[in-house]
């Protein structure tokens, strides 16, 4: 089912989150005060406006609060960001997702009401520093304040020392096996005799600390 989203400001996280809402088929409006910016998504998007986005009687006009989301992407300049914040949230946007800039930017955003602040920069250099510390982690997606959900690939250190599930290092209280990536195939939830190959993707759920634990044997 096709949804409704307007991107306030074009930068380069803007134009990617236009394109890729696009590209899943959904109706997409992309306003920045930058012509190039604006003439550049033109041929992609439903709609691409011109406006000020601090300009409460333009943004008026483009009926956000008909919008299933509005997404604000004002480069590096806070004022603009704040400004284009309220006048969104006054204007009756039903939901409001916000890029932050720094850590008082992402602050200000929360405490204006933003359904959800997005902090690339932060986020991708926590992403980059788990994976440069545990270096067989692929991937990871936080659940709470200290459960995780984790992608690792086995070595082969690691299917030397441990060749079956029910060898691996867990400890099965603080963590659950998910499932077993191999290639193209999803073994879900692996029994204990499940043997491990090297380039096998583990999906490990659970405490934190019993996970970084783990990262000390692969």
């Amino acid at each position: 089912m096709s949804r409704q989203f307007a991107i306030l400001g074009l930068g380069y996280f803007g134009t990617t989150v236009a394109r890729e809402l696009k590209r899943h088929q959904n109706q997409v409006l992309g306003v920045d005060r930058d012509k190039a910016r604006v003439e550049a998504v033109a041929d992609v998007l439903d709609h691409a406006v011109i406006a000020d986005l601090t300009d409460d009687k333009a943004l008026a006009e483009l009926f956000l609060e008909a919008y299933d989301a509005v997404v604000i992407d004002v480069d590096d300049n806070l004022e603009t960001s704040m400004i284009c914040m309220l006048h969104a949230k006054e204007l009756g946007a039903k939901e409001i997702w916000a890029k932050a800039h720094s850590d008082s930017h992402y602050k200000l955003l929360e405490r204006l009401g933003a359904d959800r602040v997005v902090y690339p920069e932060y986020d991708v250099g926590v992403r980059v520093a788990e994976s440069l510390n545990y270096h067989a982690m692929v991937d990871f997606i936080r659940l709470g304040e200290h459960q995780f959900i984790i992608e690792v690939e086995t070595t082969g250190q690691l299917v030397e020392k441990y060749t079956s599930v029910a060898d691996l290092p867990i400890d099965r209280e603080a963590i659950f096996l998910v499932a077993i990536k191999r290639g193209q195939q999803v073994i879900r939830n692996p029994a204990d005799d499940t043997p491990l190959d090297a380039g096998d993707h583990l999906i490990l759920m659970g405490d934190l600390q019993a996970l970084r634990e783990i990262g000390k044997h692969l």
